[in-house]
């Protein structure tokens, strides 16, 4: 299997499960009580992509699930509070950061 076709593989599976994180937030309960469903477990799998590959598309396709991400949980920020809310907004801002530099490009 070729490299790119793994990334594109895992692109696909890591925008399901962002579908559901967005079904989640809309929920009742800490959605991010299990790793998987924190937003810095999928920033750093999307991160790695982006790093290792220098496909354009590809990294396009990851930029705009890291962005969809942060959305998900800028959505939500009523909602948060102590550390998680922390960690969110910190999220939120390191993209808003990509964003502008990406840009800049």
């Amino acid at each position: 299997m070729s490299a790119d076709l793994h990334a594109q593989e895992e692109l696909a599976h890591i925008g399901r499960m962002i579908a559901e994180l967005e079904r989640a937030m809309t929920g009742r309960g800490d959605p991010t009580r299990h790793a998987v469903m924190r937003p810095e477990y999928w920033q750093r799998r999307i991160d790695v992509l982006m790093a290792a590959s220098t496909n354009e598309p590809l990294r396009r396709d990851a930029a705009a699930l890291r962005e969809r991400l942060a959305d998900v949980f800028a959505d939500a920020h009523e909602r948060d509070t102590g550390q998680a809310g922390e960690q969110r907004r910190r999220l939120a801002a390191e993209n808003e950061a990509k964003r502008r530099e990406r840009r800049r490009i």
